[in-house]
């Protein structure tokens, strides 16, 4: 019996999402030590730098798609005919509803900005600002 809780814990925890804020910020410690032509070469090409005082930043600004689903309104027009027999009819409707787009990544993408600080040519740390940080 207690392999099989311990399996079951393992198997449910396989399925965890392991895209974490800290996952991110694991994989952009990986950088911190190395060169600048290393960071470059992993992120691609930055969006802005700025240099001061010896210092250089470096900024990368990433989408990452929604997990959420998307929700649309919509309105709609139909029109009908029913013309059986002699007391057939005709008509027009007007409704309204709701559309949902598929799960997970439907929604509005989330955004990522990550600063990274050099010295000397060899990166010092980073920054990271919004939600969709993660790894």
């Amino acid at each position: 019996m207690p392999r099989a809780i311990l399996l079951l814990a393992l198997l449910l925890g396989a399925c965890a999402d392991s895209r974490t804020p800290q996952a991110f910020d694991q994989r952009m410690a990986g950088f911190v030590g190395r060169p600048e032509a290393e960071l470059v070469a992993g992120l691609g090409v930055p969006s802005r730098s700025y240099e001061a005082d010896g210092r250089r930043l470096l900024q990368w600004d990433f989408l990452a798609p929604s997990t959420t689903p998307a929700v649309y309104p919509s309105i709609g027009l139909g029109f009908g005919s029913f013309g059986f027999g002699r007391g057939g009819g005709s008509g027009v409707g007007v409704g309204t509803g709701l559309g949902f787009g598929s799960l997970g990544g439907g929604g509005v993408p989330q955004g990522c900005s990550v600063i990274f600080e050099t010295r000397d040519g060899t990166v010092q740390g980073f920054n990271r600002n919004g939600p969709g940080c993660i790894a």
